[in-house]
Formats: structure tokens, C-alpha cells, sequence
């Protein structure tokens, strides 16, 4: 007999499906896209309060890399370390690559921890040259100037707490509570229509 733990299979369903068109976009327009990037999971690392030791650990057991404050790390594998807070990192990795990381956690020190909260997130990539003029309508952070690449900053998106972060020049990254994917969407999707 097997419990009902054993047989709890967690289901991930996007909520911004019912939003985007046939071909998964929010917003497809000239020099302005926006879609839900799918596929990935989000581990939140804990780490102790000596950031030397951490980043050591960090390493020589999940290869990854702690970044400085408000910077993003990638390693080898594609895993991308965002820095939260001084003693919590986000780890945004593939669902094949989360088995491994997952595998890691007995190996960790007693100060560290990890919790999955990849359901809780969806993942929005924005690439084209109207972008910042896009979200400044509703952002409380100032794009123009302040977010370069490899940088991550924790804002508001109207009334919505968002993670924001470029991987490259012509690509900004928001992740958003999947509470809020519908509000974001809605005024995504009206703000595109006046740029």
C-alpha cells in the first residue's frame, strides 16, 4: 500500500495561457515581444550570514557561482543564480535540471536550506527596442540607464511585486507571482497597445 504522499504528483499549469495568442505571445509587435517562457522551475537557496563560506559551499556542491548584490550569475549548465537578499538566492533552472540540484540538498551545511517554489512564479521574457517604454508605464523602477545586464532588481509592476533582470543587452526577464499573471497580463497587454 502506498501513501497519499507517494502518490501526490504536483501538476504546473501556466496562468498566463488562457492571455496569449496561438503562438504564445502577449504582445508580438514591431520591436516589441512578449512571452511566457515555459519549462522552468525556481529553487529559493538560504544561505548563512557569512557570504564567503556560503559562496564556497554554493560551489564546490550545486556549481553555482553566489553573485554579488543585485546580480545575476549563470554557470555551465545554463543555471542562473539571482541575488534576493544577503543571505537568499534564486535559483532559475530547467525541470531536467532539477532533479540534480534536488539530489544536493543532504550535502548542504546545517545553515543552509532550499525550498522549491517553482508553481508559485511564471517567467516573462521582453525583447525589442520599445520594451523600456513598455513597462515604464507601470513600473516603479526606472529602466532607462539603471538595468544593465547581469543586474536583478525586486519591484513593483502597478499594485504587482515582480523580479526584473536582463540576461543580454535586448532581453529583460520578469518573473511575476502567479496571483498576479492576470492583472500583469491585462495591462501588458493594454500598454502595447499604445506604444
Amino acid at each position: 500500500m502506498t501513501s497519499s504522499k507517494e502518490n501526490l504528483i504536483p501538476k504546473f499549469a501556466s496562468t498566463f495561457q488562457p492571455l496569449i495568442d496561438q503562438e504564445g505571445y502577449l504582445a508580438n509587435q514591431k520591436n516589441l515581444s512578449c512571452r511566457e517562457v515555459v519549462g522552468k522551475s525556481l529553487t529559493i537557496l538560504r544561505t548563512s550570514k557569512d557570504y564567503e563560506k556560503s559562496k564556497k559551499d554554493s560551489y564546490e556542491i550545486l556549481d553555482v557561482t553566489l553573485p554579488e548584490e543585485l546580480s545575476i550569475s549563470t554557470n555551465s549548465d545554463g543555471v542562473q543564480c539571482l541575488w534576493i537578499s544577503p543571505d537568499e538566492f534564486w535559483l532559475l533552472h530547467s525541470e531536467q535540471q532539477k532533479a540534480d540540484i534536488w539530489n544536493k540538498i543532504e550535502s548542504l551545511p546545517v545553515e543552509m536550506s532550499m525550498v522549491d517554489n517553482s508553481a508559485a512564479y511564471g517567467v516573462l521574457e521582453f525583447i525589442g527596442k520599445k520594451v523600456h517604454e513598455l513597462l515604464s508605464r507601470w513600473m516603479s523602477y526606472d529602466l532607462s540607464g539603471s538595468l544593465n545586464s547581469g543586474k536583478v532588481v525586486s519591484t513593483t509592476f502597478g499594485q504587482a511585486p515582480v523580479i526584473i533582470f536582463l540576461t543580454a543587452e535586448d532581453k529583460l526577464m520578469m518573473m511575476v507571482r502567479h496571483s498576479f499573471s492576470h492583472y500583469v497580463a491585462g495591462l501588458l497587454k493594454d500598454g502595447a497597445k499604445r506604444v
